[in-house]
């Protein structure tokens, strides 16, 4: 992607679909849903689990969206108990990695918020997508600089993903350096689940 290219719903896409053919190779559970798709129930309903003390256990729902008016990918979660019960907004700010707290600390309204999901409708957590093209801007132009294949969600998701739990297998990586992003388009037709757009 070119330091200056539009990062349109079509390159979402296109690296959306990089990703969920990774996923699928390795068996981590991603999937890609449009919209009608994500309005219906899943098959499987697949959750990341994290073990926070001995006795809790938090069950993680990590949706990625594409944002029009931001023009780049939001992440999407919810997380709650084993007994269904949701954690408040207030316990996930408090459940935030370490190395997050100082700039959550300084605005977590415009970090992690909950509002409504735009297609399913429910109460979900959010990361503010505002400073998206600040930070992956270095991030694009570093890999140009050293003429590097680079997956832009991959890359956006293990920047972001660890401040909520969220944490992807370095295979990610290494497939974007193998790939040279020669993606069959038709592998974009995959069954798709937690990657969605508008």
């Amino acid at each position: 992607m070119e330091e200056d290219e539009f990062f349109g719903e079509e390159t979402f896409q296109h690296y959306c679909a990089e990703f969920i053919k990774h996923s699928q190779k390795i068996g981590d559970g991603w999937e890609w849903r449009t919209s009608k798709e994500a309005l219906e129930p899943p098959l499987d309903d697949f959750e990341v689990t994290e073990t926070t003390t001995a006795t809790e256990v938090i069950k993680y729902e990590y949706h990625v969206l594409y944002s029009c008016s931001y023009q780049v990918p939001v992440l999407y979660f919810r997380a709650s108990f084993l007994d269904g019960s949701p954690l408040a907004l207030k316990d996930i700010w408090e459940g935030v990695h370490e190395c997050y707290k100082t700039r959550l600390l300084h605005g977590p309204w415009d970090t992690i918020t909950q509002q409504e999901h735009p297609i399913l409708g429910q109460p979900f957590f959010v990361l503010h997508p505002c400073k998206t093209n600040e930070f992956m801007t270095p991030v694009l132009k570093n890999s140009q600089k050293f003429n590097r294949n680079v997956n832009y969600i991959t890359s956006w998701l293990s920047m972001v993903g660890p401040a909520v739990g969220l944490n992807l297998p370095l295979s990610y990586a290494r497939a974007a350096f193998q790939d040279e992003g020669n993606v069959d388009r038709q592998d974009s037709s995959i069954e798709p689940k937690s990657l969605e757009e508008l």
